[in-house]
This record gives structure tokens, C-alpha cells and sequence, in this order.
């Protein structure tokens, strides 16, 4: 009968290995003894060299000093090996020179077979890393050939957001023209205190006023955007002498006023040069994507300009040399010589002498414009209308009462000597009044308050008709309010009618 001497398991003598774990079957009664006093006798003073590392150590030490290798006992006595007639299985070996208890159990020495074990892992776990890295190296390029780049908006710098917010302006835009910018023409256009860099940066450094205007003008008209070329006269001394608009892509009386107005007071560097004239391209929008198109329409326009062609809008200031002729003195007002009496003989009084006062000068003609301004400011129907003239064509603007009173205003420019043609762009009161009232009107019926009339009349409005119950009278007067700023409810006639139990 012979024995696994690891599991203990019994087996027949023809069996040579244990089935459950490899290791070499022992008799079960003269292998161990033999082993037993094998280990004894070495135990007994010899010292044990390690099968590992070679180093010496003392009987009954079961660990080496050295490299920490489980101690094998090897004995001078041979002893008989066991006959084998099959290969060890699960590739167990019996080492010659092996200790007793190697030859018994069919395995290496502890030590041995740690070292053996953790080099066997440390091969296989290398392959695995080697392994596992190229598979990762790869799939990791495939990832960033497959995958577009992303752009890096996170964690941007004060610049870069800097020139991000310039690149995308919002809100209103005036701006030089880049398709033909800026034109200086005179006397002195090449001086450096008139020349076309010169020009254009007294523009950026002055174009908050014209910003003004422009937003001031789209709170009325969010759809306003005009791109005009404005003529400017400047003088020696700095000041402009007088202001134009030649031509514009959005015909609008008012807004080339203000233009004209708020260039009219830009004051230049004064030199000792001559007067020149200086053509801006402006772009006025609130929409950066309407730019281009608004530079081609500009350039349109002036490629047919023609160079006699009048200015759609001008206004002269009156120049300072005229003032100043005004308040010289004449030269009639100074006595001559010859008016002074001789100096009589003592004998004879004195003449008296006379002192001629000169005549004022003669105001000069007025323009086609000033004699309609004139005629329109003297009457109480047209006070808020204005104008301007290009030729014998005279284009009115602002505001009157109603339709009979803009034919009235067109009638009495009619009768303005010089006068050949009027454009009428007038509006009326009672058509705010009315867009106004058909807005507040159709809220209130979209509500369901089907019985309620209004009227606007300036910025009051009345209410009449008739609602069921409290609540929908005050809901009417909250639409109305609400329909159209800055109006409010003067009266209030609606009458509430409950319905019966039914709601009808």
C-alpha cells in the first residue's frame, strides 16, 4: 500500500503519483522511518548548506540566513530510489543528489521552488505589461486619428477673450467705410495736420457723438441703417466752415440732420495751411452682418455721383470772417482829416463839428432754406416741421396734427419764392394715434373681451362697452396700458353686466 504523503491519501502499489495533486506516493511504513532517521543523523551536528544560495548553516536552522530559502537536509547515505515506470505527472522531478525528503514528496526544495515560482511570474507578468501597452499605445492612436480636434475654449486668457469680444462687436456700429475710405481734397491736403491718417484718426477719436445720435435714433426705428458720405469743410484754424451729407443708401431727413449737426462742431488742429475738405464713408447699422452690404451700396452710390451733383443735405454755420465783418467798424464811421474844422482867429468862435454816423451793412440774401424755415417756424401748425433743400427741391419733415394739416404745411412751401418741386415726409399725430389704438384693440379682443371699445387720443386712452364681472374690467385696463408704452387709461365707462347662473 502506498501513500500521498501531502494529501495522505491511500493508493495501490502498481500507482506512482497522486491523482489529486502530482505528488510522488511513498510506501507507508519503511519510507518515512528511513526518512525520519535520516533527518535525525544530519540533525545531529552537521551543518546544512543551502541549496540556493550555497551558504552555511547551522543544524535545526530551517531558514537561510542569507537569501531566506526554506533549508533542504541532504544525507552521504544513498539510498535506494524507487523505481519509476511513468513520467512524474503535473511535471514533478526527483532530483539525484535531492535530500530525503525531496526523493519522498517528488518536489524541490522550498526555497527552490519560490524562487523558481516568482521567476516564472515575474517573465509572464512582464509579457502581460508588454502586452497590454502596445494594445493601449494603439488603440490610443486610433482614438486621436478618429477623433477631431477639439478648440480650447476652456481657461482662455484675458487677450485671447479680449480679441474675441473686438472681433465680434454688439450693439450699434459706426464705422469708417474700408472699401473707400477717407478722401481729403484742398489746399493743404498733404499737410500732416490735414492728411487722409490724420483725418481718420480725428474721426475714431470723435465718433462718440455720431454713436449717440445713431443710438438715439434706432430706440425710435430698430430697423434704421444707413451707410452716407459726410463732406466736411475745415478752416485753418480748426473749425469746420461747413457740413454735408453727399449721398446716403436710406433717404432720412432727420437722422442726416443730426449727423450734419454733430460734425459741424468738431474742432481740428489749427496750422498755418490753407482750407481743405474731407469725405467720410460711415457706416451706421446694429447688425455687424449688414456692413458689406451697406459698404456696396455706398460705393454704388458714389461711383454715380456725379461731381456738380448737390449734396442730399448741407448745413453752413455762419463763418467767423462774416462776424467778424459785422462787428468791425466801417470805414465811413472814422472822420478824416478833412472833417475837422481848421482852428478859426481867436476873434471868430469855433465851428461845431459834425460827427456822420456810417450806415449798417446789408445783411446778405438768404438761402432757399432759411426763407422756408422762416415760414414754417412763424406758424403754430407747423412749428415741429423742418427741412431741406437740394436745388429749387425742397424735402419737408417732422410732425403735424393730422392730414389736412400736411397739406396745409405742403401748400404754404408751394407759395416760398425759388421754390419748384416739394417731397413731403411728414407724419401726423392722429396716424400714431390710430396705430397705437388698433394694437390695444386687438389684444383685448384676443382676450375675449369682445364688448370693450377704446380711443386713443395723445397718450390717453378711453375705454366704454360692457364686461361680466369686475375682474375682466380690470384685465381690460391692464391690456391697454401694457398694449402700448407711455399710454394710461383717462376713462373708464365700462359697464359690467353679470350673466346668469350659467355664465351667459
Amino acid at each position: 500500500m502506498k501513500r500521498c504523503p501531502r494529501c495522505e491519501k491511500p493508493f495501490p502499489d502498481s500507482e506512482t503519483f497522486c491523482e489529486a495533486d502530482g505528488t510522488a506516493l511513498v510506501q507507508a511504513g519503511p519510507a518515512f522511518a528511513e526518512g525520519a532517521a535520516a533527518t535525525g543523523a544530519i540533525a545531529g551536528g552537521e551543518q546544512i548548506e543551502c541549496p540556493v544560495c550555497g551558504g552555511k548553516a547551522q543544524p535545526g536552522e530551517l531558514i537561510c540566513n542569507f537569501c531566506g530559502a526554506r533549508l533542504g537536509v541532504e544525507s552521504a547515505t544513498p539510498y535506494a530510489r524507487q523505481p519509476s515506470s511513468a513520467p512524474p505527472r503535473g511535471g514533478a522531478t526527483v532530483r539525484r543528489d535531492a535530500s530525503p525528503s525531496m526523493r519522498i514528496t517528488g518536489r524541490m526544495p522550498d526555497g527552490d521552488s519560490e524562487a523558481e515560482g516568482r521567476g516564472r511570474f515575474g517573465v509572464v507578468w512582464y509579457v502581460i505589461a508588454a502586452v497590454v501597452a502596445l494594445g493601449g499605445g494603439a488603440w490610443l492612436a486610433l482614438h486621436l486619428s478618429t477623433t477631431p480636434a477639439e478648440q480650447p475654449v476652456a481657461n482662455a486668457s484675458p487677450s485671447a477673450v479680449a480679441s474675441v469680444t473686438a472681433a465680434a462687436p454688439s450693439g450699434p456700429l459706426v464705422a469708417l467705410s474700408k472699401a473707400m475710405g477717407v478722401q481729403v481734397t484742398g489746399e493743404s491736403a498733404g499737410a500732416p495736420e490735414r492728411n487722409q491718417e490724420t483725418a481718420r484718426k480725428f474721426f475714431e477719436d470723435h465718433k462718440d457723438g455720431l454713436l449717440d445720435s445713431y443710438s438715439r435714433a434706432i430706440a425710435g426705428d430698430s430697423t434704421l441703417r444707413d451707410a452716407m458720405v459726410v463732406r466736411v469743410r475745415v478752416l485753418p484754424n480748426g473749425s469746420v466752415d461747413e457740413a454735408s451729407v453727399r449721398t446716403s443708401t436710406n433717404a432720412n431727413p432727420a437722422f442726416d440732420a443730426e449727423i450734419v449737426k454733430d460734425v459741424s462742431t468738431w474742432n481740428f488742429t489749427p496750422f498755418s495751411g490753407g482750407q481743405v475738405e474731407v469725405d467720410y464713408p460711415i457706416i451706421f447699422t446694429n447688425d455687424p452682418t449688414t456692413k458689406d452690404a451697406l459698404e456696396s451700396q455706398l460705393s454704388s452710390k458714389v461711383a454715380a455721383l456725379s461731381p456738380t451733383e448737390a449734396p442730399e443735405y448741407a448745413s453752413a454755420p455762419p463763418s467767423a470772417a462774416a462776424s467778424e465783418a459785422a462787428s468791425a467798424p466801417s470805414p465811413a464811421s472814422v472822420e478824416s482829416p478833412s472833417m475837422v474844422a481848421e482852428p478859426a482867429p481867436t476873434a471868430a468862435p469855433a465851428p461845431r463839428m459834425r460827427h456822420h454816423v456810417a450806415s449798417a451793412p446789408k445783411p446778405p440774401p438768404l438761402t432757399l432754406q432759411q426763407r422756408v424755415k422762416q415760414v414754417l417756424g412763424s406758424n403754430p401748425r407747423t412749428r415741429r416741421v423742418d427741412c431741406y433743400t437740394s436745388g429749387s427741391t425742397v424735402t419737408i419733415f417732422g410732425k403735424v396734427f393730422d392730414a389736412d394739416a400736411k397739406l396745409y404745411t405742403e401748400k404754404i412751401v408751394r407759395q416760398v419764392p425759388g421754390v419748384g418741386n416739394v417731397i413731403d415726409s411728414l407724419s401726423t399725430d392722429t396716424a400714431d394715434w390710430a396705430s397705437r389704438q388698433a394694437a390695444i384693440a386687438s389684444q383685448i379682443y384676443a382676450a375675449g373681451l369682445n364688448n370693450v371699445t377704446v380711443k386713443v387720443i395723445g397718450r390717453d386712452a378711453y375705454l366704454g362697452g360692457t364686461v361680466k364681472s369686475d375682474a375682466q374690467k380690470r384685465q381690460a385696463v391692464t391690456i391697454t396700458e401694457n398694449a402700448s408704452p407711455g399710454v394710461h387709461v383717462r376713462g373708464n365707462i365700462i359697464t359690467v353686466v353679470p350673466g346668469n347662473m350659467f355664465g351667459f
